[in-house]
C-alpha cells in the first residue's frame, strides 16, 4: 500500500464512520505513525509504506471510527502551546479552558499580583497549572487532584515541562481537603471542575464517553463542586484574591450567585468565541 492509498483508506473509513474532519485526522495519523511531515506525504505519495507502520495507522483509524479520542490515540496533546501526556483516565484538555486561564491572567495583571500563590482544584492533566506556571515563572502553584490515573498524568506533565520547582501536586479530595490549607493562603484559586449534570452524561458525544466520568459528573444539577468551592475554598484566598472557574454554558448565573454568597465581588461571566458562557470569575473581598 502506498502513502496515497493509505491516506485515502484512512480518510474514507473515518468519513464512513461520521467523522467531522476525516481528511485532517487521516493526515494527522499518517504524520504521527509514519514519522513524516506533510511535505513528505506529498513527495512519497506513490511509494510503498512499511507494513508495520501502515497497520498501525489502520488500527488507529478503526479505534477512532469507534469514537475513541484522537488525543488518547496519540497519547499527547497541547494546551496553549504546552505539550501534555494524555490517556485513559484523564480529561482531555480543550481550547474552551483557555477562556478561564486568560481571564485569570487578565485579573492577575489588573490587580498587580506579584509572585502569586495559586491553587488549582481538580487539576487533571495539569494543563491550567502549567499554563500559569509558564506565564508566571515566579509563582508557587498547588495542583490538587484525586484520581489515581489523572494524578499520574499530572506528575508526568509537571516533569515533562520542567515545572517541578513551581508546581506542587497534591493528591486529595476537594470535598474534604479544605481543612488541610490555612485560610488566606492563596492569591489565586482556579479550577475546571466537573460540571456536567449526572443525567446528561449518557447524552454527551461518543468521544466523551471514553473520558473519566469522575472528571465530568458535577451532580444532579452540575453544581456540586461550585457549592464546595464557595463554602470551603474561597476563604483560602487572601483578601483581594482572584477566583476563576470554568463553567457550563448555562451555569453563569448560578455560579455567580454562589461566588457572591462566598464573599466574591465584581463577578463576571465570560463568554467564549461562540458566545457561550464559559467562565465565571471575580475578586474575593470579604
Amino acid at each position: 500500500m502506498t502513502y496515497r492509498q493509505l491516506l485515502c483508506a484512512a480518510r474514507d473509513s473515518l468519513k464512513s464512520a461520521g467523522n467531522e474532519s476525516p481528511d485532517a485526522e487521516a493526515r494527522m495519523m499518517l504524520v504521527f505513525f509514519l514519522g513524516a511531515d506533510r511535505l513528505t506525504l506529498i513527495d512519497k505519495a506513490d511509494e510503498p509504506v512499511d507494513k508495520k507502520n501502515g497497520d498501525a495507522v489502520l488500527q488507529a483509524v478503526r479505534k477512532r471510527s469507534e469514537g475513541y479520542p484522537l488525543q488518547y490515540i496519540f497519547g499527547k496533546w497541547e494546551f496553549m502551546g504546552i505539550p501534555l501526556c494524555v490517556g485513559e483516565g484523564v480529561l482531555i484538555p480543550r481550547d474552551d479552558t483557555e477562556v478561564c486561564v486568560r481571564e485569570c491572567i487578565s485579573l492577575m495583571e489588573r490587580e498587580r499580583i506579584q509572585k502569586p500563590r495559586i491553587i488549582e482544584l481538580c487539576s487533571g492533566s495539569g494543563a491550567i497549572s502549567l499554563a500559569l506556571a509558564e506565564r508566571f515563572p515566579e509563582s508557587e502553584i498547588t495542583a490538587v487532584e484525586l484520581s489515581d490515573k489523572a494524578y499520574d498524568y499530572l506528575c508526568r506533565n509537571i516533569a515533562l515541562n520542567g515545572a517541578g520547582n513551581i508546581i506542587k501536586p497534591v493528591k486529595a479530595d476537594v470535598f474534604i481537603a479544605g481543612d488541610d490549607f490555612a485560610d488566606g493562603s492563596f492569591d489565586v484559586l482556579i479550577s475546571n471542575p466537573p460540571y456536567v449534570e449526572t443525567g446528561e452524561i449518557p447524552l454527551l458525544q461518543k468521544e466523551v464517553g471514553f473520558e473519566p466520568a469522575m472528571a465530568l459528573d458535577g451532580g444532579s444539577d452540575g453544581l456540586d463542586f461550585y457549592r464546595c468551592i464557595s463554602e470551603k475554598w474561597l476563604k483560602k484566598l487572601k483578601k483581594g484574591g482572584i477566583v476563576s472557574l470554568e463553567t457550563g454554558e448555562n451555569q453563569g448565573s448560578a455560579v455567580s450567585a454562589l461566588l457572591k454568597k462566598g464573599g466574591v465581588s465584581e463577578v463576571s461571566v465570560i463568554r467564549d468565541i461562540a458566545g457561550l458562557e464559559r467562565c465565571t470569575a471575580g475578586i474575593f473581598r470579604q
